[in-house]
């Protein structure tokens, strides 16, 4: 073969292989804007703040130290942190029960409604779009001790007025009140989502044979639900864990701790007393135990009812 034609036949060749690794390419370069503002937004300020754990250095001081696993140390040995994290898990766990709870019972009521369901439905989901912190507001006028409707009303009924953000317990149940109040609707658009892929003919089946409103309820419509039910509360509770407006609004994390929550501790130690590697070191933690609640979600995800 001449020098002209084995050129001649290379040429097509190279440009084969360039189209091929053009395609393979593209891909890759089609996503890599999405992963470089991932990377640097995302991904780096969480590695950012785990190198600083470790670190012993105050906002706005030039001297650093390595303390290693001391800022860890420190935190789990403090009461004020191990305070906050039982504040945490209990307001976590009430207020997510309680915002699935309503968030059912509204969503079965308004399933069963013909009329005016949408009207019902954004009226209920007002809370959620709502800002917290304009909301948080409000609700400090309605549970004032003298002049807050929540306290004319129990007045009305016989009952005592409350000082309600004097107190430890009703501190903590007043946040919890507006905790609930503002994920129920969340809870209930997810609910009638959920509610609409039931089959209809499986509760008329079960009318023919004989069953009632409950067992309708017990048998066929929440196992039908699992799906829905485990990722509402996995939104509920990561809603829960982040809550900071109305606890920083109402009661700023008293009175003496009783309604410090993880995060408003995060704040204080991170931008009130500038105690940046404490505060990473929270954060980490902080992190690690919302990465657990998306791990139970993998894992009870195996028990839920698809079809």
């Amino acid at each position: 073969m001449s020098l002209d034609a084995a050129t001649a036949q290379a040429g097509p060749a190279r440009t084969l292989r360039r189209a091929g690794w053009g395609r393979r390419a593209a891909p890759y370069l089609l996503i890599a804007p999405a992963f470089l503002f991932l990377l640097t937004f995302t991904f780096w300020p969480v590695v950012y703040s785990l190198i600083l754990s470790t670190l012993d250095w105050q906002l706005g001081f030039a001297r650093r130290s390595f303390v290693g696993l001391g800022n860890y140390a420190e935190l789990f040995g403090s009461r004020t942190f191990q305070n906050a994290l039982r504040v945490t898990v209990l307001y976590t766990v009430v207020t997510t029960l309680g915002s699935i709870v309503l968030g059912l019972a509204l969503a079965l009521a308004i399933h069963r409604v013909t009329r005016l369901q949408a009207m019902w439905q954004a009226l209920f989901f007002l809370p959620v779009a709502s800002t917290m912190a304009a909301m948080a507001v409000v609700f400090r006028f309605m549970f004032d001790t003298r002049l807050g409707i929540v306290n004319e009303t129990l007045a009305l009924v016989g009952g005592p007025r409350i000082d309600w953000f004097n107190g430890d317990a009703s501190a903590l149940f007043a946040v919890i009140i507006v905790g609930v109040w503002s994920s129920a609707g969340y809870a209930m658009v997810l609910f009638l989502a959920g509610l609409t892929t039931v089959p209809r003919q499986l509760y008329d089946a079960a009318a023919i044979d004989g069953a009632n409103g409950w067992q309708q309820l017990r048998w066929i419509m929440w196992p039908m639900l699992s799906p829905t039910t485990i990722f509402v509360v996995v939104i509920i509770t990561l809603r829960s864990l982040e809550n900071f407006d109305s606890v920083k609004v109402l009661t700023d994390g008293g009175p003496l701790r009783a309604t410090q929550v993880l995060s408003h501790l995060l704040y204080l130690e991170g931008f009130r007393y500038f105690e940046t590697g404490y505060a990473s070191a929270l954060a980490t933690v902080f992190f690690v135990m919302i990465m657990s609640v998306a791990f139970l979600q993998m894992r009870a995800e195996r028990r839920v009812h698809y079809e």
